[in-house]
């Protein structure tokens, strides 16, 4: 047997394989793999684990190959090099693959002089261990700027071995200039419109620090849809972290020190979520981590942050965050590369390393045109300029390698559905997704399944699990019918082979129309038909013959026969039952004994989940013998394990037949292949138990396929094709409590009996592409779009999630022209979507056993673009040619006739529908749509907004909360590397500047403000002599700051004639930028500065202080302003609330950063009010302070209800509830 050769192979190789390098030599994880250690002879021990997976083990150990890979992170370029070059050494039995593997490393390490990764308990490296970088030690004639740039008649390895960095032993002057380009650098990614923060300040010659490149998420023009499908939010940040290990490089540097276009280690990326433009140093530590990495996948929206931590400071996982990480690290710089020496954009670049990566190549032939082609995009002309700019297309002498950096991601994140998750490439462009996946490579289907690189199922599950059910019931659908055309193919797959399963229930028999082509209509549109025809193959799969010891869950196997493996799945067959199959796992191996797991067939509908004895609950399990015997044990626990019987008394235990999981998938015929999923999907749990399970982790080990004992590799491998391949956003409307569905307002009134699922499809840009087609076509008419059904059978529904709605297939013809088929009565599109699958004996088939949902007839609701006298047909069906004219809705699924549907709720908005073509609906009236089917751009805007609804009207109408996106302010320690003076000599710093030196550079005049229009306050009833000469001292610094600066480049004064008290300070803010709308209106009434109070409560500096503004009244961010200023004057900063304010906060940087904030133009500008100058009272400013701070969830100090009272034994001001 083969797998029986590769067992024996790999056994002896673990006893006698003697290599003084390698170690822990295992079976790995996969069926056919193993894994051993190889620990690099001159880089400080560092260990590299090799995987060696045989891709088919019914070929060994003759015509088999192996796929040769490391998990390790961080290994030196060479080495993955020389793992990657291998090859896939055809042939090879395990003891020789191993010697030829470990000769070729012992080979490539041979000639390493320097360890480019030290281990030292000193400094932090890149997986959060603790590292220092060693350096290499330079010969006296070497010269660091002599290696050059690289060029294309470079080697392609590097022609230094470590990699590392000259000394960085510097001069003052060249500190001096290497912070002058740092700021150079991050001033060009502000300016494109990013934030810009850091972690550990880069200048100065810092060795370890971090830089965050950031972006709002609702400037990427990513469409509603695509946010929900993508898991993203308007008001959370897209953030790039890079990771410098030896100090801040410039681009050209970094180029250098790669050694031509490969991976340089002294940058590193990740990418992330977070609810603020930066992050704690803890959460971008963690993502920089190898144990958070490794693990990143099990449930893959949880926060990368330590419990307990501040939500805005945490990082989130996105959603392609991983494949995104592992193409930015690997390849970023070589993509830069082929840029700069042969002139590529990026279009050019990616393929030029796609087609040559692991090659020498020379230009001497000239350059393909291929790879100077433009960049087209169908997503182009919808995108923001933020987004499709191209920093290094400029020439700029010195390009900003965040900024590039940051663009490159963009490219990706936006535009993610263009390209192939694993290996990067364009994918084909034959039909259009919502969700990115992988182009049609079988080693990319591989790596995304089994490497991480697709999505969480188990968050699926918890979040929407019958979306699951749905998806999971369509697929059962197809496969029953023998309509699947796209096949888990390449996951290497060991199923049972089919031949020798028994029959289910017959063989099915399909009736009803094959697709809505039949009628013209589209059913999804499916791929090239597979031959129906097995591929060739050396394996012969076999029934094998046992004893079975129920009561212990064991096989007894004969002398002679097979030999098993632990968890190795088989199916049990019983000559006394017809039909019926039994799965289990090999739990332990001790021939002739084999003990078994939990055994699972068709009808095990409740499953143990290995919670605690009291919680555990009987599986149903039919019997295995004609008579009657006692249930199987779910678990083999000393309490329920009965005495040992001798194995001399097998004549006691029934015969069994024994099919091994043991046929690659890819080798069955198109029928065994849909009769095989079929076989697998009966085996798996329901979708609520699975939930269940996962629930009972608690977070901890969230991962399916550690379920063992219930779900085989091969059952959660089609689980997970069939979850990450649906390519649209679908979203329950509905949930089903025990047996009762709750409607909700999102429901369309008039299908009652019906479960509905938000429904979208198409391109990221789909959306916009289907408003700008209602805008061209019917703008002016007072209903620019219509409803309308779309049907087609069960079977069709698999293929129609993943392709859209398309009409490319035609089985019977199309009576009405070509084009998608609608109807406005739901009764004719029921018509094309009936028809089952059912056996010869005329029972169903075809209805996955284990849905709770157990769909029986699917229907579709689109939007469609007016213009009937456009349609290929209007009578009797409505039949539209344009696809960008449709955009789907609403999904409508016929469920299990046992749930009961609830009163039907009215939605409290409902959408203006054309009175002419009003869908009407299974109840036989015409159907409500709710306001929220439409994207918010296209809904109508309330005339009147009531006073409590704290939202603002953007452009095109979306609305977005102003608090969220009107209070994100730039940290103190981030403007240093914009506004420090360290590299300045010390006498520029210190040099005198009195203000008035230089009045003639703005109209502010110190000294004007009228003292009799303030309200001066005494000393309040807390004050301290500790705490009056702290604020005494803090008041001097600032003065002596004042004293020192020009007015204009200060902006802003204190009076010290208006100082009655410490504890209250009034501050004008002025010369603000001219080109800004606040200095314009400012000289259009005749002000010249912005008067602040500032109050400072019983426990400063442990607590912030109050500011607001008194003059003039600033526009509301309800009626268009801007500028951090709420609608009672004070400023809605974080800075200033006991969650962003740190004790060791100076009020010159207070100052600066309200400043900041009221000059900010994100999203608007600030804007004075219309009329004459007012003054805002200090109660409406608290009350505003308080909502903002609970609007965010920001902590207001725990003095601020006790300090900020009026003086004069008046009563308090009105405090509203916290």
């Amino acid at each position: 047997m083969p797998r029986k050769a590769f067992v024996e192979d790999l056994q002896q190789a673990i006893r006698t394989f003697n290599h003084q390098r390698t170690s822990e030599v295992k079976f790995g994880v996969e069926d056919g793999s193993l894994t051993f250690n190889y620990a690099l002879p001159t880089h400080g021990g560092l260990i590299v684990t090799v995987q060696a997976l045989v891709t088919d083990v019914g070929e060994y150990p003759l015509s088999h190959m192996y796929m040769i890979y490391t998990t390790s992170e961080n290994i030196p370029a060479d080495v993955g090099e020389e793992i990657q070059g291998v090859g896939t050494l055809d042939g090879l039995r395990v003891g020789d693959m191993l010697s030829k593997v470990t000769k070729r490393l012992d080979k490539a390490t041979a000639g390493s002089e320097h360890d480019p990764v030290n281990l030292d308990e000193d400094a932090m490296d890149c997986d959060g261990a603790s590292t220092e970088a060693s350096e290499p030690e330079l010969q006296e004639d070497s010269d660091p700027e002599s290696i050059g740039a690289w060029s294309p008649t470079t080697p392609v390895h590097p022609t230094h071995a470590s990699g590392g960095v000259p000394s960085r032993t510097r001069s003052s002057s060249m500190i001096l200039n290497a912070n002058r380009r740092i700021r150079s650098d991050m001033l060009l990614a502000k300016e494109a419109g990013f934030r810009v923060g850091h972690l550990g300040l880069p200048v100065n010659d810092a060795e370890d620090f971090l830089i965050t490149i950031s972006i709002r998420v609702a400037k990427l023009g990513i469409s509603e849809e695509a946010m929900q499908a993508w898991h993203l939010k308007l008001h959370q940040y897209f953030i790039l972290l890079l990771r410098y290990n030896s100090g801040y490089q410039p681009l050209e540097d970094l180029l250098k020190a790669s050694g031509g276009p490969h991976h340089s280690q002294h940058v590193l990326f990740r990418v992330g979520l977070s609810y603020r433009y930066n992050v704690s140093r803890d959460a971008a530590m963690e993502a920089f981590s190898q144990t958070k990495a490794k693990d990143e996948n099990q449930y893959e929206y949880e926060p990368i942050q330590k419990q307990g931590s501040d939500r805005s400071s945490r990082l989130y996982p996105c959603f392609i965050g991983t494949p995104l990480q592992e193409l930015m690290n690997k390849r970023l710089l070589s993509i830069i590369t082929y840029r700069n020496a042969l002139g590529f954009g990026w279009k050019g670049a990616e393929a030029w390393y796609t087609d040559h990566q692991g090659s020498n190549w020379s230009t001497d032939d000239g350059v393909d045109t291929k790879y100077y082609g433009p960049d087209t995009s169908n997503q182009a002309a919808t995108l923001p300029r933020v987004v499709t700019n191209d920093h290094l297309e400029r020439g700029t002498a010195q390009p900003s390698f965040p900024l590039v950096a940051m663009q490159f991601a963009l490219r990706h994140l936006v535009r993610c559905t263009e390209f192939c998750l694993v290996c990067h490439a364009p994918v084909e462009d034959d039909f259009e997704a919502l969700k990115p996946y992988v182009c049609s490579k079988p080693l990319c289907l591989y790596q995304y399944m089994s490497f991480g690189f697709g999505p969480s199922i188990e968050h699926d599950i918890i979040s929407q699990p019958h979306v699951v059910d749905l998806l999971t019931s369509f697929c059962y659908a197809s496969a029953a019918a023998a309509r699947l055309k796209n096949l888990p193919n390449g996951l290497s797959l060991s199923v049972p082979a089919p031949s020798l399963l028994p029959l289910r229930a017959g063989s099915p028999v399909y009736s009803g129309y094959n697709s809505l082509t039949d009628a013209g209509n589209s059913s999804g549109g499916v791929t090239q038909p597979e031959s129906s025809h097995a591929v060739q193959s050396t394996h012969t799969p076999k029934r094998y013959k046992a004893k079975f010891d129920q009561a212990n869950m064991e096989l007894i196997i004969p002398t002679g026969g097979p030999f098993f493996y632990t968890n190795q799945w088989i199916v049990l067959t019983f000559p006394s039952t017809t039909g019926e199959c039994f799965h289990c796992r090999v739990i332990e191996a001790l021939h002739p004994t084999v003990r078994l797991g939990p055994p699972i067939n068709r009808s095990s509908l409740h499953i143990n989940l290995g919670l605690q004895p009291e919680n555990r609950h009987p599986l149903p399990y039919q019997s295995f013998a004609a008579k009657p015997t006692p249930p199987l044990p779910q678990a083999l626990t000393p309490a329920a394990t009965p005495p040992r019987q001798l194995p001399g008394e097998s004549t006691r235990y029934p015969d069994v037949e024994i099919i091994v999981y043991d046929q690659n998938f890819d080798d069955l015929s198109l029928q065994d292949k849909q009769t095989t999923i079929c076989t697998l999907l009966d085996t798996l749990p329901s979708v609520a138990d699975m939930k269940e399970y996962l629930q009972s982790k608690l977070g901890k080990d969230m991962d399916l396929r550690k379920w063992q004992d219930r779900i085989s590799p091969a059952a959660a491998g089609v689980l997970r094709w069939i979850i990450a391949s649906n390519r649209s956003c679908i979203i329950e409307v509905d949930h089903i409590e025990g047996e009762t569905l709750r409607a909700s307002e999102e429901r369309v009134t008039g299908m009652s009996q019906w479960m509905q699922f938000r429904f979208a499809q198409g391109a990221p840009d789909k959306e916009q592409r289907f408003i700008q087609s209602v805008r061209d076509t019917t703008a002016t008419a007072r209903h620019p779009t219509q409803y309308a059904w779309h049907g087609s059978p069960l079977h069709n529904w698999h293929s129609i999630v993943r392709e859209g709605l398309h009409f490319q297939d035609t089985a019977h013809g199309r009576a009405y022209g070509h084009g998608v088929y609608h109807a406005t009565n739901v009764q004719i599109s029921l018509g094309y979507s009936s028809g089952s699958c059912v056996t010869h004996d005329g029972k169903s088939f075809g209805t996955w056993p284990h849905s709770q949902l157990k769909i029986s007839q699917a229907v579709a609701l689109n939007e469609i673009v007016n213009a009937p006298t456009q349609f290929v047909s209007t009578n009797p069906h409505l039949v539209v040619a344009q696809l960008d004219w449709i955009q789907t809705r609403y999904l409508f699924v016929r469920i299990n006739a046992s749930i009961k549907f609830g009163n039907e709720v009215q939605p409290s908005e409902a959408c203006l529908q054309d009175p002419a073509f009003t869908p009407t609906g299974a109840d036989g009236k015409k159907i409500v749509i709710p306001i929220t089917a439409v994207s918010k751009s296209r809904r109508p805007v309330s005339k009147a907004v009531p006073k409590s609804d704290k939202r603002i009207k953007l452009g095109r109408g979306s609305q977005i909360d102003d608090a969220i996106l009107l209070s994100d302010d730039t940290d103190i320690e981030d403007l240093q590397i914009f506004l420090s003076d360290h590299e300045e000599p010390e006498a520029v710093r210190t040099q005198a500047a009195p203000g008035l030196e230089k009045a003639a550079k703005t109209d502010f005049v110190p000294g004007t403000l009228d003292q009799d229009s303030l309200q001066l306050l005494k000393p309040p009833t807390y004050a301290t002599s500790t705490g009056t000469k702290a604020l005494q001292r803090e008041l001097n610094t600032t003065l002596k700051t004042q004293d020192s600066r020009p007015a204009h480049e200060l902006g802003w004064y204190i009076n010290r004639e208006l100082i009655n008290n410490m504890y209250q300070w009034i501050i004008e803010l002025h010369s603000f930028e001219p080109h800004l709308p606040l200095a314009k209106d400012l000289k259009a009434k005749g002000l010249t500065s912005v008067v602040m109070e500032v109050r400072f409560g019983k426990e400063y500096p442990m607590t912030p202080p109050f500011a607001r503004i008194v003059r003039p009244r600033f526009l509301s961010f309800l009626s268009g302003g801007g500028g951090h200023v709420t609608a009672g004057g004070a400023l809605c900063m974080e800075l200033l609330t006991n969650s962003g304010w740190s004790a060791v906060s100076n009020m010159e940087s207070v100052l600066l950063q309200v400043r900041l904030a009221l000059s900010s133009t994100d999203p608007r500008p600030a804007r004075l009010e219309q009329g004459p100058v007012k003054d805002y009272g200090v109660g409406e400013a608290i009350e505003a302070y308080v909502r903002a701070c609970q609007a965010h969830g920001w902590q207001i100090p725990p003095d601020f209800r006790s300090s900020y009272t009026l003086q004069n034994g008046q009563e308090p001001l009105p405090f509203p509830s916290i």
